[in-house]
């Protein structure tokens, strides 16, 4: 690897303001590249740096995911479980079933409908002219945006990715546990992993070294508008905890460590749950997979929100988990790709270079 080229790229994006974030490569342990490039708030001037933390969207399901695994293996609930047997009824969408289990909500094969459409980037900002941002702070206050609608198909019978099925794995965890998701996961995976530096936090409180999140458009990349009324207030279940690209790497060490769960269950989680595909990228439980000839070589998540775009890949052969963490909503697939080729891995999925 060209250390000097792969850093003299990154400098051009981000003098370019197409690069806004940090990027890791991470191995045995430790950084075996790093870099940190842009403002983590652009009115202050304040620089990003390796310390800084980021909301990290949708990688939040790697762990909102381990967490109800983690509950698995202490015998608390089951992965048949039906879900009526353990949401309180005022929980339940009403195209929830009894043939409704946790694994299809950890698999995103539940048939349920979305709370949005992830089709249009437009559609998640306007469910907030439905309820303020300010007023989403606990999953159960999402669910009034999809409990009454019907479901899409019957449980089992295909994949689809769903927010909402992690806004109600959360609800699962509270419900099994007696308290906050976010308190469970912090005791299950936070502490255990060394994560001292990942959290569900209030924007509105200020969350310590959090980069503002900024919208990209068409305009100068200095009037960029911040997400803070894009996003809810809280991050949730489905997406939106704090992070640094250093404890995300050491979660990743910890999970695939053997550290966090049982091998049977690290087993399920990392190998495709959905009904029989020859896709390249499939999905366990709360992780993407990419599959090559019937193998699992890289296995991880994505994230975008306005204002966010994040990358988590860990590549088992070599044992090299890259992080990116940008916070404007494009940046992360471009440079995990530069990362990616750079260090002389292979990932047959096609990356944008947005």
């Amino acid at each position: 690897m060209d250390d000097a080229a792969l850093r003299a790229w990154f400098d051009e994006r981000t003098a370019r303001h197409e690069f806004s974030g940090v990027a890791l490569a991470w191995r045995d342990g430790g950084p075996a590249f790093s870099y940190a490039g842009g403002l983590a708030h652009r009115g202050h001037g304040v620089p990003i740096t390796d310390r800084t933390r980021f909301a990290i969207a949708s990688v939040t399901k790697m762990i909102t995911a381990t967490t109800i695994l983690r509950l698995v293996d202490r015998g608390l609930v089951e992965l048949s479980q039906p879900l009526v047997e353990i949401l309180p009824e005022a929980q339940r969408p009403v195209a929830l079933t009894a043939a409704h289990t946790v694994h299809h909500l950890l698999s995103h094969t539940s048939g349920l409908r979305d709370y949005h459409d992830d089709e249009d980037p437009n559609s998640f900002i306007a469910l907030w002219d439905r309820i303020p941002t300010y007023h989403v702070r606990r999953p159960v206050d999402v669910l009034p945006l999809f409990a009454d609608l019907p479901a899409v198909r019957r449980p089992g019978q295909a994949f689809q990715y769903v927010d909402a099925n992690f806004v109600l794995a959360g609800l699962v965890i509270e419900a099994l546990a007696g308290r906050r998701w976010e308190d469970v996961a912090a005791e299950e995976i936070l502490g255990p992993a060394a994560m001292a530096d990942t959290a569900v936090e209030a924007i509105d409180d200020e969350p310590a070294r959090l980069a503002t999140g900024y919208v990209t458009d068409d305009g100068p990349a200095d009037r960029r508008r911040s997400n803070v009324f894009s996003v809810t207030a809280n991050g949730m279940p489905d997406g939106g905890m704090i992070s640094t690209a250093t404890d995300l790497a050491r979660y990743v060490d910890s999970l695939v460590g053997g550290r966090l769960l049982s091998p049977p269950l690290l087993a399920a989680m990392t190998r495709p749950q959905g009904p029989p595909s020859t896709d390249l990228e499939q999905y366990g439980y709360g992780c993407w997979l990419v599959v090559e000839d019937g193998a699992v070589t890289i296995i991880g998540h994505g994230g975008g929100d306005p204002g966010v775009s994040a990358r988590v890949a860990h590549h088992l052969a070599a044992g090299t988990t890259i992080v990116v963490l940008c916070n404007q909503d494009r940046g992360s697939w471009a440079a995990t790709r530069q990362i990616t080729e750079a260090f002389g891995l292979a990932d047959p999925r096609k990356i944008p270079i947005s």
